[in-house]
């Protein structure tokens, strides 16, 4: 392992069986998503994950029948069931600036509009470029994100030679 990733970090990666930095190499993903492109919502099939995109219009905590963070957006409403307080302060912002939602996720009927629960989502200001490629999705482990093995795959890739 390299000197930069910390020793619990690096505890967690031997649970992945990952002790060099080689291993992060040959670390592949079990899927791939593709958030490369935005799906209209009137496209958007049930049960079929899609990268959406709508401006944030309100933001709400709920009571039904457990406390929820609820995304009113143009057409769309995210719910999430856990969420921390500055997820809230991120959304209320958002609807401050004019910002845009990206959400990745299954997109079903909601009571008004579409809705997706627990999405991955991103705010981004509008005409923000897309990713160029798939996003990859690792096998991990309690304690340790998606996004940090992505970054430390890409590192690895980067550093390590690879003749093949």
């Amino acid at each position: 392992m390299t000197r930069a990733i910390a020793p619990a970090t690096a505890k967690k990666l031997a649970r992945l069986g990952i002790r060099s930095r080689f291993d992060l190499v040959l670390h592949l993903p079990l899927r791939y998503e593709d958030e490369t492109r935005v799906t209209p919502l009137s496209r958007a099939l049930p049960g079929t994950p899609v990268l959406v995109e709508a401006p944030v219009r309100r933001v709400e905590v709920a009571f039904r029948p457990r406390r929820q963070l609820v995304v009113h957006c143009e057409g769309l409403t995210l719910r999430f069931l856990n969420f921390y307080g500055s997820q809230t302060k991120q959304f209320e912002r958002a609807v401050q600036a004019g910002a845009l939602v990206r959400a990745y996720g299954e997109v079903r009927a909601g009571r008004l509009d579409a809705e997706m629960i627990h999405p991955r989502y991103r705010i981004v200001a509008p005409g923000e470029p897309l990713p160029r490629a798939l996003t990859p999705v690792y096998p991990t482990t309690s304690g340790l994100g998606q996004a940090t093995l992505r970054k430390l795959v890409q590192e690895a890739l980067e550093a390590e030679r690879i003749a093949d």
